[in-house]
């Protein structure tokens, strides 16, 4: 009897535990591609829609940085949205920026800059943070 009153007990606190598993996520992004933009975009709604309290972050370096640049991307509108839907944040990475002549003013107003994105996804996937490859 007291096993299975034990076993009933470690079966509620599973559940419990897993009902209450917040979602974090990591997205990489190092595409330029407007397909790409658009499936993370779908992506990024369809996790949210799901987990409304996951906290999701896309990073992006090398050509995507032109993602979060005014003017480069036909997304700025759903980004926006998305930030205002839930926990999303977009990085970019401060050696693309170097690289590709961006200065902070041409990012969107959201976007927040980080040293070297590749650092960035390491130390979330350290924190624990679940690692995507954005796009298909």
């Amino acid at each position: 009897m007291k096993f299975q009153l034990l076993a009933i007990a470690l079966f509620i606190s599973f559940v419990a535990v897993a009902q209450t598993k917040k979602h974090r996520i990591v997205f990489d992004m190092a595409k330029n591609d407007t397909a790409y933009q658009a499936i993370l975009m779908k992506q990024l709604n369809n996790t949210l829609n799901e987990a409304p309290d996951a906290e999701l972050e896309v990073v992006c370096y090398g050509p995507a940085l032109s993602m979060l640049v005014k003017g480069r991307n036909s997304v700025e509108a759903q980004m926006k949205a998305l930030t205002e839907k839930g926990k999303v944040s977009f990085i970019a990475c401060a050696n693309a920026m170097k690289l590709q002549n961006v200065k902070k003013e041409d990012l969107v107003s959201l976007a927040t800059v980080v040293p070297v994105a590749l650092l960035e996804l390491s130390s979330k996937q350290e924190e624990g943070w679940t690692y995507i490859k954005a796009g298909f």
